[in-house]
């Protein structure tokens, strides 16, 4: 029987297809992929811009972007999410494009900054997304009950734990935000979470 295949790096975006994939009690096969051979043409047949992850589904077919990874995976498993029609629905959609948008595109602009500007302005680039990265985290720190969507993790909460784990300095991040200081506590310690990483090691 076919399963999913995650293309990827451990500790990058491919993450967020692991946790889900997961939670969602289903095999799949981790095939790493260097930076160089992302450069390769038969990846950017796949996926044009040479990056991570990428999600071979069962049936042959490839997803790439860390939200239409998340999206595929969402409507496939249905327990990863609130129900369809309900408000915590559409929250986890505005949670999940604020991330992708803002925070997550905030630490790419940081940590990639010759991609987006001359390296003479690199500094400014990544303070300037510094600085929005910190408007995000901000507004979903007051929204945190004690996850993102109520009393339980779903999909929306994996993707948040991912980001987090890029920060460059977790301490400073977390010093004015109990609510997400707590959040990473325990999506550290979250079953799938633990599999995950210990699977990397």
């Amino acid at each position: 029987m076919s399963i999913y295949k995650v293309i990827g790096r451990p500790a990058a975006g491919s993450l967020i297809a692991e946790f889900l994939l997961t939670e969602a009690k289903q095999k799949y096969e981790f095939k790493y992929i260097s930076p160089e051979e992302c450069k390769e043409t038969d990846f950017l047949k796949v996926q044009p811009f040479g990056k991570i992850p990428v999600l071979i589904c069962p049936n042959g077919n490839s997803i790439f972007e860390t939200m239409a990874i998340t999206s595929h995976l969402v409507e496939q498993f249905p327990q990863l999410a609130p129900p369809k029609g309900s408000y915590e629905r559409d929250l986890q959609w505005q949670y999940l494009s604020l991330m992708a948008t803002s925070i997550y595109l905030g630490y790419h602009r940081q940590f990639y900054s010759h991609y987006y500007a001359p390296k003479e302005v690199s500094k400014e680039v990544g303070e300037i997304a510094s600085d929005q990265r910190e408007v995000g985290y901000s507004y979903l720190e007051k929204v945190l009950c004690p996850y993102l969507l109520g009393d339980k993790p779903m999909a929306v909460d994996f993707y948040l734990f991912m980001i987090s784990r890029w920060d460059p300095n977790i301490k400073a991040l977390t010093e004015d935000k109990p609510k997400l200081s707590e959040f990473i506590k325990n999506m550290r310690s979250h079953n799938s979470v633990v599999s995950v990483l210990n699977s990397h090691k």
